[in-house]
């Protein structure tokens, strides 16, 4: 029983001592170079926050996570920890100061691995993932992917964004800067309060665009039981449609012309502004563009 006893306590502690092992951090402070290699799932995920400064990530095709880099002047402390299923990095900056020296990161990460990162003042770049999903969150700093994950989450507030790759699910907003994204497609939505948005997209089966003031400039497909909405409070709405696109449009300008290839638009009856309505062919897909003051453009590529 005493030799039973003791062969599990003997397991308890090796147990203790691997999972110590996997969460115990790297840590550095202001000044110091940052240089660590850890391995991690193919697709695990590598999560970053870091008030200022850049974040960089790269794929590689290795099952590890490098982190290169220098602490900012104001960094109290540097902490890099390792789990089972991913990688953590967090720049903890000194309380109080006025003025935070930003920390530049770059990071190899699997192809496969999902990432997050949130920023302040950060700008924030990944290229070559392909993993289950990239999330990238800042405050004033720009989002730029070049990438085909399964799914993306972007949000700035004060910044630009701008994706090219191949994407079934989007999510992308900011609110006084530019949307650029090139080679999405399926499901997205996409809105911005002060900036332009510009789209080239494969077909879309579920897609949501607003600019409160700012054009929208799309090129695209709607897939033939798919759902498009575009709305623009004081810009112009540039729709570019395949030749044989069919389906149900409606269009609508208040204080502006409607210029389209699919149908043709007519005065509103009881009200100011122009309207119009359309059934191409049989498809069931249903295309709505609106602004209040400026035109609507849907012209056949």
């Amino acid at each position: 029983m005493t030799t039973h006893t003791s062969i599990s306590l003997q397991g308890s502690i090796r147990i203790l001592i691997s999972v110590f092992a996997l969460t115990l951090p790297f840590s550095a402070t202001a000044g110091e170079e940052i240089e660590e290699t850890l391995s991690i799932p193919e697709d695990g995920l590598v999560a970053v926050e870091n008030l200022a400064g850049s974040v960089e990530f790269v794929a590689w095709d290795r099952a590890e996570v490098q982190i290169r880099g220098e602490a900012g002047d104001t960094v109290e402390d540097v902490e890099i920890g390792s789990t089972a299923s991913g990688v953590t990095v967090r720049i903890i900056n000194r309380s109080g100061e006025r003025q935070i020296d930003g920390t530049d990161l770059y990071l190899r990460v699997p192809e496969a691995a999902s990432i997050e990162a949130e920023t302040v003042s950060a700008d924030i770049s990944v290229s070559g993932s392909h993993g289950k999903a990239i999330s990238l969150r800042t405050v004033s700093g720009d989002l730029q992917v070049d990438a085909s994950p399964q799914r993306i989450e972007l949000k700035s507030v004060s910044g630009d964004v701008e994706f090219e790759g191949s994407v079934p699910r989007s999510a992308i907003e900011t609110v006084s800067g530019e949307i650029v994204v090139v080679g999405a497609h399926d499901e997205i939505a996409a809105s911005t309060v002060s900036g332009d948005l510009s789209l080239e997209a494969g077909e879309v089966r579920r897609g949501r665009f607003e600019v409160v003031s700012g054009d929208l400039v799309m090129s695209l497909a709607v897939a033939e039981d798919g759902r498009l909405n575009c709305d623009s409070m004081s810009g112009d709405v540039r729709l570019s449609l395949p030749a044989g696109q069919q389906g149900n449009f409606v269009a609508q300008s208040l204080s502006g012309d409607i210029h389209s290839d699919f149908g043709k638009s007519s005065q509103v009856s009881n009200g100011p502004g122009v309207i119009l309505e359309h059934q191409e062919g049989q498809g069931g897909a249903k295309i709505r563009a609106e602004t209040f003051s400026g035109d609507v453009s849907i012209r056949r590529q």
